[in-house]
């Protein structure tokens, strides 16, 4: 029960910061330290996962939805940074921390929500790493 409790709050959590980073009113930096909320929100569900292994369905599908909405959030925030010029400065990141943090989140989506089944991975991973050179 806890646990349903943690997740209905974590999502509803999500969706609010998400909401925030996409505020039109909002200065850039404003914007960019609100998307870091999600990115730290992700980081946490991963560990969790980690610690909970192997992790529940319900917890599974959080991380997905959670994941998947922070990579739209960043995708968005930096399309309208660049198509504004904006200035980040205020936020103390650059464009490049940023693009970092959402390449970080595609990672922590391809890692636990692959289309692909794990033995097919591992398949993959054989014949690329243990081919003839």
């Amino acid at each position: 029960m806890a646990e349903s409790l943690d997740n209905r709050l974590a999502g509803r959590l999500a969706g609010r910061l998400a909401g925030r980073v996409q505020t039109p009113t909002l200065p850039p930096a404003a914007q960019v330290v609100s998307w870091l909320d999600p990115v730290d929100l992700c980081r946490e569900l991963d560990e969790s996962l980690v610690a909970a292994e192997p992790p529940a369905a319900e917890a599974l599908a959080l991380h997905e939805a959670v994941v998947t909405l922070a990579i739209g959030c960043g995708g968005w925030l930096l399309h309208q940074i660049r198509a504004r010029g904006a200035d980040i400065s205020a936020s103390g990141q650059t464009l490049e921390t940023l693009e970092a943090s959402l390449e970080l989140l595609r990672i922590l989506h391809r890692s636990r929500h692959s289309a692909f089944p794990p033995e097919e991975i591992e398949a993959v991973r054989q014949r690329i790493f243990n081919a003839a050179a």
